[in-house]
């Protein structure tokens, strides 16, 4: 049966050496989180995770991993899942993963698609596997990732135990957009003009100033009241090589998938959404469109889009009350 009971800690204390996969660190990036970092090799861009208990010993092997993924935004990374890393290691494998372009993971003039993105997912599963973790993970994503959690969570129903969203996008509006195959919201000549050499680094540096991450901070927050650490590492790892090619593709669109509510209506695994009330992302009138079915539960948190940072003992309460629900309607 699957478990998250305590982790013993045993499994904590005796990193493993990198397997085959792993390549060596990238030096350019600190660390966002206090813990081991590895790479995946390819196929396809190289990827960072971070894993609370990288000895898979018997006793960890039959545990749950929860697996995160951070949002997309101009400077992202796994130190905008730190809360959650940092209270959930003492009692589960907990891996924080950073998709292509952003963190310690690949970056430069790659393929940015919502496919790159979910690829991403599923090789850090597979890594996981190989690794020993062979239990389905619960995973939690923030913002667009839960567009890629999503989409990697029906191509591998069995790998995925439940489902957390956290502030998905694509239920703005009650009225349901069409599913087309995938297309995404990708606006070509904004692309185009996104990535002129000309200016596309100045426009990168614009957008992540000291003052303008702050400004984007406080639109996700809703308040003045932001993660001041969160910033800082935000400064730190907009400055690395490479840095600008991801968030240029998002903000032209091409990381979103019109319809994509419809994709979160398939999926078969429990299903818990949470969002705040503040700042930037309220909309989720299309919330209807995902079902009111009995393995879906939806938690709302008087806070901006991160509840895990402004109420975290609230915010883990009630994914671990959701957690228990889906064990018991497993049973």
């Amino acid at each position: 049966m699957l478990t998250t009971a305590p982790m013993p800690q045993s499994a904590l204390a005796h990193p493993a050496k990198p397997g085959p996969d792993a390549v060596l660190p990238c030096a350019s990036v600190p660390a966002a989180l206090d813990a081991e970092r590895r790479w995946v090799a390819g196929p396809g861009p190289r990827i960072a995770l971070y894993l609370s208990a990288p000895e898979p010993t018997e006793a960890v092997r039959e545990l749950t991993p929860l697996v995160l993924v951070h949002s997309v935004n101009a400077a992202a990374s796994a130190a905008e899942v730190r809360p959650l890393f940092e209270r959930y290691r003492a009692t589960r494998v907990v891996v924080a993963l950073e998709l292509p372009g952003f963190g310690s993971s690949e970056r430069g003039p790659l393929e940015y698609t919502p496919k790159t993105m979910t690829d991403a997912i599923l090789r850090v599963l597979e890594y996981l596997r190989r690794a020993g973790f062979q239990s389905p993970v619960d995973l939690m994503a923030v913002s667009l990732s839960c567009e890629f959690a999503a989409y990697a969570a029906v191509a591998k129903p069995d790998w995925f135990r439940s489902i957390g969203l956290v502030s998905p996008t694509g239920l703005e509006s009650r009225w349901p957009q069409p599913y087309d195959g995938g297309r995404t919201k990708e606006k070509s000549l904004l692309r185009a003009a996104l990535e002129m050499p000309l200016w596309s680094q100045a426009l990168y540096w614009l957008l992540t100033t000291r003052a303008s991450m702050r400004y984007f901070l406080k639109r996700t927050w809703g308040s003045t009241s932001i993660d001041e650490r969160l910033l800082a590492y935000n400064l730190l790892t907009a400055r690395q090589p490479g840095a600008r090619y991801a968030p240029l593709a998002f903000l032209s669109g091409a990381l979103f998938t019109r319809g994509i509510a419809r994709v979160y209506a398939r999926l078969p695994q429990p299903l818990w959404v949470a969002h705040g009330v503040r700042g930037d992302f309220t909309g989720y009138e299309g919330l209807a469109q995902i079902g009111p079915l009995a393995n879906r539960t939806i938690d709302v948190f008087g806070t901006g889009a991160l509840p895990y940072f402004e109420t975290p003992s609230l915010f883990a309460s009630r994914y671990d009350a959701f957690l228990q629900n889906a064990l018991k309607l497993a049973r």
